[in-house]
């Protein structure tokens, strides 16, 4: 209760609802809770029904702590910017990449760059473990190592992965065979480490640098900054309908 009012400062409202247990659309894996609702500033944590009660509060903590990053601290949300017309070169390069899969991609991305504040957050301020969160990124990454992805973005995903897996649990080479990654997940990793290896809970970024880091993540696996824009903690709505003007 104590973060949920601590959260009900920054935002007039958050909704809680049980519902069948998440899975990631690109990837089978598994997800105990996950938040929608941020363009229209009415948050809404999902949690799945089947969870125990302890492993349900620690779910619903862990949303509450990603809404405080960003209404609080505001870490935004990173999306894709359609481009404007007119804008010939923008629109080319938007319609040349429109089957890369950027929701998977750039979701863990900001997912990634909270979590290495969150666990601690969690844990320092609310006395709340991550048991649950860290059982499933063990499982999601062993799900993924079995996949045959052959898109870059899904691959540089991997390596976002890998890399939270190292900084929260320990030696991912004892999940995952390091030799037979590719190209794209070092890519990845490497940057990660470069760009989000200082994040902690003493050490919570602020809005700019975070950006920053953001874009400049996503130039080292060169895509151009300026074809993403992030979702602001003030006007969430606008910003989403900015997003089609």
């Amino acid at each position: 209760m104590r973060i949920f009012n601590e959260t009900s400062m920054y935002i007039q409202e958050v909704r809680v609802e049980g519902v069948a247990n998440r899975r990631s659309r690109w990837s089978c894996e598994e997800y105990s809770a996950a938040t929608i609702g941020f363009p229209l500033g009415i948050p809404t944590i999902q949690f799945a029904d089947s969870l125990s009660r302890i492993n349900r509060i620690e779910a619903v903590a862990h949303e509450l702590v990603h809404l405080l990053l960003l209404y609080r601290y505001g870490l935004g949300i990173i999306g894709r910017k359609i481009p404007r017309y007119g804008n010939n070169d923008d629109v080319f390069r938007y319609f040349m990449s429109m089957g890369g899969n950027w929701e998977y991609l750039l979701g863990q991305l900001g997912n990634t760059a909270h979590h290495l504040v969150l666990i601690d957050y969690l844990k320092e301020e609310y006395g709340i473990q991550s048991d649950l969160h860290h059982q499933l990124l063990h499982h999601n990454l062993q799900i993924i190592e079995n996949k045959n992805w052959q898109d870059k973005e899904l691959l540089y995903a991997k390596g976002i992965i890998a890399f939270e897996y190292e900084r929260l649990i320990g030696k991912v080479d004892r999940l995952i065979d390091l030799n037979c990654q590719t190209e794209f997940f070092w890519k990845s990793y490497h940057s990660a480490q470069k760009h989000f290896e200082k994040y902690g809970f003493q050490s919570i970024p602020g809005p700019s640098s975070y950006e920053e880091d953001i874009l400049s993540f996503l130039e080292a696996l060169g895509y151009q900054k300026q074809d993403f824009m992030f979702f602001s903690k003030i006007s969430m709505v606008e910003d989403f309908i900015s997003l089609f003007s």
